[in-house]
């Protein structure tokens, strides 16, 4: 008798499953978000925008639902050399284009909580503006594109308002947020 339960609860949850996960996150949804934290160099602050859509559904990729999200961080940074006293501030923009794996449809016990894998590419603008203390500034800008990954997870307080953590690397190092469905 406890196996035919068991087996009644499992086919039960594979059949709401699904209503679930496209609670939250729906094929066609458009996303949108504020981050605040760490920058990935020196530990400068960060703030970042992000919006990603949703590219598949349940079970069209795999355990998980895809993503496409593009991202735009600024975080800036000043370092005093004690020598020379010179002073240097550092600007950096990256803009990241990135695919996200989203987990949640296979989390059933805990379908607010969605954790995510990214990679993807950034093509940061980089500035440093230096004060060589006699009223001389020197400026210089790079602009490269680097590899971003990361971890991060979703939680979702209504079916569309989520608190955000972001542990990255390249475009921002450790950023706490909240993100909002649109559509």
């Amino acid at each position: 008798m406890n196996s035919r339960l068991a087996v009644a609860v499992c086919m039960i949850g594979l059949v709401f499953s699904p209503a679930i996960a496209q609670q939250f996150l729906p094929k066609g949804s458009i996303f949108g978000g504020v981050r605040v934290g760490l920058g990935a160099k020196e530990n400068a602050f960060d703030i970042g925008v992000d919006g990603e859509y949703v590219l598949t559904g349940k079970d069209e990729a795999g355990p998980g639902i895809v993503n496409i999200g593009v991202s735009l961080d600024f975080s800036r940074y000043s370092k005093q050399v004690a020598d020379s006293g010179t002073a240097t501030k550092t600007t950096i923009i990256p803009i990241t284009l990135a695919g996200v794996y989203h987990l949640s449809p296979a989390m059933e016990d805990s379908p607010e909580i969605d954790p995510y894998i990214m990679a993807g590419f950034a093509y940061r603008f980089q500035t440093v503006t230096s004060d060589l203390n006699s009223g001389i500034t020197l400026s210089s800008s790079q602009n490269d594109v680097q590899l971003v990954g990361g971890l991060g997870a979703w939680y979702f307080f209504t079916p569309r308002l989520a608190a955000h953590l972001r542990i990255a690397f390249a475009a921002s190092f450790l950023t706490v947020g909240v993100v909002y469905r649109f559509q």
